[in-house]
């Protein structure tokens, strides 16, 4: 089979201006619920066997179009006026190391970012585990920063969250209703914590001039200056917001079911816990020569065998069926004193006969359509919405008005009027000079001809 060669690309023919696709990228998140269904059947041994009920709910996320949003700022000015202007926002943050003397800014996550973010752990604040307490804790400032340690944090290690205590297929459309109502909470209140995170405040400012030598402070330079030309009538400056809007969706994608078996070993989470208390590490460099080389270096690798302890995961099935089991409450005698291969596992009769009970459960009540089959219609008409929002961009859109109302005294307006007709009459007494000069023949292009008298 021959080799196919590389289609390479010549330079000159990359386009300065290429082409842009205009559809825009959806969003995802995908959470599981896993609810345990004990059964009639018993094993030779007589245990329970328990089928698990998995819930599979998603969140797409897919943006629109940018709308206005709400007034910002607004300001007017008389004539003659001069203003400077400043924003600030959660962008502007300004970080100074004085032991390094270095300033910086951080980087931060988009809105978007934030807004998925925000999403994920007001969901994963469903109080699943135990319904005998609350457990919700309210945080108007979130992480911003865009590294991996920062951005991701505990509460998206796992989008699967396990109910304790048994369940049957009316409590489960019960749990469903409920669900479906905390997934209407937190999306509004992640829409809510985006606005609030991403607030913007625009104000007057005046220039400063500093000195040479060490300062912690700093100025906006992305300030702007705004005036008013007129001389007899008042600007208005409107800063409006600007927001891109949003088409959010919660579906129930599917009902899976499966037979816990206390032998078998369960996967475990992709990604483990990696506690890092809310502290993200800024890179930072260290000359060869600092005499704090060493030192430094030995705290950042303390720290990252420290971080690695606590995020492995073990990799004995043993330890990890007996954590799984654990989990749902139903470590058995013995279970543990066996080795994993030496033990039987639950056979497949009464595996299909377990499932089969279940799926019963779940026709009578309306959960699914069929035994073994999917979602019924029914049921994601009821659990499934859809609606529009919109979040705050970090753009701003000003508009200005003039005033009908005039300040000037009627001979002052005759005045401007007389002015302007001066200024139209000099124009037209220079477009005839202009015309004149064009026919003198001395300003000709070509010399006049010899045979032509000049006296």
């Amino acid at each position: 089979m021959l080799k196919q060669e590389p289609v390479i690309t010549k330079y000159q023919d990359i386009p300065c201006c290429p082409d842009l696709k205009t559809s825009s990228t959806c969003d995802v998140l995908d959470f599981r619920r896993h609810l345990i269904f004990p059964t009639s059947v018993r094993t030779e041994q007589g245990q329970i066997v328990q089928v698990e009920v998995i819930l599979h709910t998603r969140f797409s996320r897919c943006p629109g179009p940018l709308a206005l949003g709400d007034l910002v700022y607004s300001t007017t000015l008389l004539p003659g006026e001069k203003v400077r202007l400043a924003t600030t926002d959660r962008r502007s943050r300004f970080s100074f190391d004085s032991e390094s003397k270095l300033s910086y800014r951080s980087e931060q996550i988009s809105e978007d970012q934030y807004r998925l973010r925000s999403l994920r752990a007001f969901m994963a604040d469903e109080n699943v585990t135990d319904r005998g307490s609350d457990n919700y804790s309210e945080q108007g400032k979130w992480d911003f920063h865009g590294d991996a340690s920062g951005s991701i944090g505990f509460l998206s290690a796992s989008a699967s969250t396990n109910a304790r205590g048994s369940h049957s297929a009316s409590s489960t459309r019960d749990y469903l209703r409920e669900h479906r109502a905390h997934a209407q909470m937190a999306d509004n209140l992640s829409v809510e914590a985006t606005r609030k995170a991403h607030s913007l405040s625009i104000g007057e400012v005046s220039s400063r001039t500093h000195a040479e030598g060490e300062s912690e402070d700093h100025f906006e330079a992305s300030s702007r200056e705004f005036s008013n030309p007129n001389r007899c009538h008042a600007v208005t400056f409107l800063f409006y917001r600007l927001n891109k809007t949003e088409t959010i969706k919660f579906e129930l994608v599917s009902i899976e079911r499966r037979v816990l078996d206390p032998v078998t070993p369960m996967p475990v989470p992709a990604n483990p816990f990696r506690p890092v208390g809310g502290v993200a590490a800024v890179p930072q460099e260290v000359p060869a020569t600092s005499p704090k080389r060493l030192e430094i270096q030995e705290a950042a690798i303390t720290s990252e065998v420290r971080l690695r302890s606590l995020a492995s995961v073990s990799s004995n099935p043993q330890q990890v069926a007996n954590l799984r089991a654990a989990a749902f409450g139903q470590v058995l005698v013995g279970t543990a004193a066996s080795p994993v291969g030496f033990q039987q596992p639950i056979s497949d009769d009464l595996r299909a006969k377990a499932l089969a009970e279940v799926d019963a459960q779940l026709v009578r009540q309306g959960l699914i359509e069929k035994p073994g089959g999917e979602v019924s219609r029914r049921l994601q008409t009821e659990i499934n919405y859809e609606r529009e929002t919109s979040i705050p961009t970090a753009g701003v859109i000003v508009k200005s008005c003039m005033d009908d109302c005039g300040i000037c005294e009627p001979e002052v307006v005759e005045r401007e009027k007389l002015e302007l007709e001066r200024l139209a009459l000099e124009n037209k007494l220079l477009a005839r000079k202009i015309e004149l000069l064009e026919k003198s023949q001395e300003y000709r292009c070509c010399p006049a001809d010899e045979s032509e008298p000049t006296g």
